[in-house]
Order: C-alpha cells, then structure tokens, then sequence
C-alpha cells in the first residue's frame, strides 16, 4: 500500500497545490497590490518544482492500484516532459494574467489539474484510467481556453473546443466500448492477446470499427487532419500561456496515450492502421505547412504549424519499429521546448503591441536583440536548420525511416520542412529587415499612463528566464544530444 501511495504522490501533490493555490488566492484577492497578485503563482509554482522533484524515481517498475497505473521509463519520460512543460507555462503566465485580470487561483489550478490528467494519460496502459486523465485535462482546457471572459475570440475559442471536444470524448468511449465487448477487458496487454485471437472471424471488423474511433479521438487531441478543424481558432483565442500549455503538454500526453494504445494493445491490427497512419501523417503535414503561409496573425500561424508537426511525430508511430517510437519520444521533447520558447516571445511583443499580428514582430531586432535573436532560434529549430534540437529530431526520425524502407516518406518530410520555411522566415524579416514601429495599443487592463517599456520590464518577471531556458535546451539538444538519445532508447515500448 505504501508503494501505491509513493508512485502517485506527485499527483497528489498538484492535487494539494490547487486547492492551497484557490484558497490563497481567495485570501489575497481583495488586495490589489502587486506583490499579493503574484502569491497564487508562486504557490503554483513551487508546488509543480516539488511535483517534479518527488517523482517515484525509487518505487521501482511495476503496475499499481489493479494495474491502472504503470511506472516504468515510458510513463516517467512524460511525467519529467509534463512538469518541466508546466513550469515554463506558469514562468510565462505571472505577468500575462496580471496584465489582463485573469482570475489567478482558478488560472494556475486549472494548469495543475491539467498537468494531473496529464501524467494519468502517460502512466497508465488501461484503456478507462486513460479516459479519464484525459477528460481532466481537457475539461481544464476548455475553461482555461476561456479565461479571458470579456474577450470575443477567447469565449468563441472556449464554445468550439469545448463542443468538437466533447465529441471526440464521446467517439473515445464509444471506440472503448467496442474493444471491452470484444475481449472482456480494458487492459491493453489482454486487449492485444485477445484481438490475435480475432484474426479470420466475424468480429474483425468490429475490431477494426474500434481502432478508427480510438484515432479518431486521440487523432482529434494531436490535430490531426482531418480532425483539426478546432486547432487555428484555439490557438489564437485563447490566452497565449494556455496556447504553448496545448502545443507542448497537450499534444505530448495525448501522443503518449496514442503511442500506448496502439503499440501495446492494438499491434496485431499492425497491417490495417499503419497504411492509414501513414496517409494520415502525409495530409496533416503537407495541409498544415500549407495553409500556415497565408496566416498574418502569430498564434493562428502557429495552429498550422502545431498541426504540420502533429504529422512529423505521426509519422514515427506509423513506422511503428523501436527506433522511429524513439525518434517519436526525441522529437517531442525537442518540439516541446522550441514552442515553448515561442510563445514566451509571442507573449512578450503582444505586451509591447496590444495584438499577436506578425506586423507587431517589426523591428524587434533592433528594440531587443535578445529576444529576437531567440525566437529566430526557435524557428530555425522548427524548420529543422542545425545546430539546434529540431535539426535533430527531423534527422533521427530521417533515419528510422529509411531504416524501415520509407525513403519516400523521408522525401516527403523534407518536402514539408521547406515548405514551412517561408511562413517562418515572413516573422524573422519582420523582426531583423523592417523598422520598429511605435507601440500604439496596450494591453487590455493595463493601467493608464504605464509605458511599452515599463511592461516589457515586468514582462522579465517570468518570460526571461522562460526563453533563456527554452533556448539552452533547443541549443543543448541540438549540439550534445546523446544523452538524450540514450535516454529515449531506454524508454521504447517496443
């Protein structure tokens, strides 16, 4: 019993930390001086620093609880990945929320619940504590989405996540319901044993029936095509700390939930979803790069590019040997930072600008080198220009593809990857070749008087050491990464 309790105990710890974080800040929320702001936040903040240094590195490896939890590497891996995603989302949020009125102690406890359903979605291979984890997340997203409450877009972002969400939550349990009636239990190992028992008999395409609504549904989590009509509108609505929230931590545990449900309990239906994967991976990304060249606003920009990448890492799973489900692991890792430390730039110019426009990118080069010089880093790791972690991430899933005899989805990749490099260059000729323009709109809920440069200040509360950090990992992964590869090699399924 003493064992159940030490694996979970980083998630009870978040548990913990939410409920403090809403009673601090139902102490502290009729004072409005700055320092009793930040309070809830930095609660928030320790709290996951704690949920990451008491992760059950000496529980050991087994099953818990009747087998719905796993502690093994894989369901470590993503815990690591989730707490390190979390701790830059708070970095960023401290003065995005201030700035805007956000609600505070609802704000971070929503991004601690969310990091629990997380966690649960990695560290379990039983179909219903997966289910569950993720409808914590994603009932947490859909009211963070809709934080901002007097903004049109955040409340239209809110509505239409929230619905096709709930839709795709309904497709998920319909899809395990199939698979349960089929084998008589939700346990993916007993899944896979019971299905090669299928192969040749009427219920087959039952079976099949299951996988598709399974892909659908998490398909629907990752944004792929042509399941992601809610990604653009989103990502642009929603407050842009909960933005890189869903670009990073979102899209890693539900492709960890995916890698999990089809590695462990669907491979003898192999043959069927690896030809409809890989078609699936080719559309997301060509569509993805391709429609994210007409964008003009950052962040809508960037749901493209969040859907071009969703088949980048699709594409390892398809694959489906052990050194394209590590590439997977590497490039989730590499992508998670890179964006990361996107939207803690995006986050700083729309504090400066008023608005997320690429227009508002103009001149930050000359009015701050740093930070443009970092988020041309960041999108040179998006494209995949070396020395830096994207370079690596495309390389390693290069090679697990010719491996396996998929040159041609190799080409195509590379295809994709320039294809994606106008859309990104557009914002670093904006930042590097155009003259500044004058800040001419501030914030909503930015007291009068304050000045662009009085904001960008506060704005280092949080974002500077988020981008600093960001970009020594982009750069860390990129130039000495085989620790890392060794580390992801560890951790396969297969």
């Amino acid at each position: 019993m003493e064992r159940n309790i030490l694996v979970l105990l980083p998630q009870l710890v978040l548990i913990a930390t939410s409920f403090l974080v809403l009673a601090v800040d139902l102490r502290t929320g009729d004072r409005k001086n700055r320092e009793a702001e930040l309070i809830p936040w930095l609660v928030a903040l320790l709290g996951t620093v704690a949920a990451l240094v008491t992760l059950p590195l000496w529980v050991g490896q087994g099953e818990f609880w009747g087998r719905m939890w796993q502690s093994d590497r894989f369901s470590l891996f993503f815990q690591v990945l989730v707490f390190s995603v979390m701790i830059l989302v708070l970095l960023e949020s401290a003065e995005y929320v201030r700035s805007r009125e956000i609600q505070s102690g609802v704000f971070y406890a929503l991004i601690l619940l969310a990091g629990v359903g997380m966690t649960m979605m990695a560290s379990s291979r039983e179909l219903l504590t997966i289910y569950v984890g993720l409808e914590l997340m994603s009932v947490s997203f859909y009211a963070l989405v809709g934080m901002m409450k007097n903004d049109d877009r955040s409340n239209e972002a809110a509505i239409k996540y929230y619905l096709l969400g709930a839709a795709s939550s309904a497709v998920l349990l319909f899809g395990i319901s199939l698979l349960f009636g089929l084998t008589g239990s939700t346990y993916l190992p007993e899944i896979s044993s019971k299905l090669s028992g299928l192969q040749g008999t009427a219920a087959l395409p039952v079976a099949w029936a299951a996988v598709l609504l399974l892909f659908v549904a998490l398909g629907f989590k990752v944004a792929a095509v042509p399941f992601h009509m809610w990604t653009p509108d989103t990502y642009q609505g929603a407050p842009t700390p909960v933005t890189a929230y869903l670009a990073a931590g979102s899209k890693a545990a539900a492709f960890a939930a995916l890698i999990r449900a089809f590695s462990l309990g669907l491979p003898t239906l192999a043959d069927l979803w690896q030809p409809a994967l890989t078609a699936v991976a080719v559309a997301t990304m060509t569509y993805g790069n391709v429609v994210a060249l007409s964008q003009t606003d950052v962040k809508r920009m960037m749901g493209y590019s969040s859907i071009a990448h969703a088949g980048y890492v699709l594409t390892g799973l398809a694959i489906f040997t052990p050194e394209s489900l590590s590439a997977t692991l590497y490039y989730l890792l590499a992508y998670a930072f890179t964006n990361l430390g996107v939207f803690a730039v995006i986050v700083l110019v729309a504090g400066r600008r008023g608005n997320e426009e690429i227009s508002s990118f103009r001149g930050l080069g000359q009015i701050s080198p740093a930070y443009a010089a970092a988020l041309t880093l960041f999108f040179l790791s998006l494209v995949g220009i070396p020395p830096t972690a994207g370079f690596l991430g495309k390389f390693y899933l290069f090679f697990a593809m010719i491996e396996a005899d998929y040159t041609w989805l190799a080409v195509v990749m590379v295809i994709n990857s320039v294809i994606s490099l106008p859309y990104y260059y557009n914002v670093v000729r904006q930042m590097w070749l155009e003259p500044p323009e004058e800040a001419n709109v501030l914030p909503a809920g930015t007291a009068a008087g304050q000045t662009a440069a009085t904001i960008a200040h506060r704005a280092l509360l949080g974002i500077g050491p988020a981008v600093a950090v960001t970009a020594l990992a982009v750069l860390l992964l990129g130039l000495y990464p085989q620790p890392f590869i060794e580390w992801v090699r560890q951790v396969t399924l297969l």
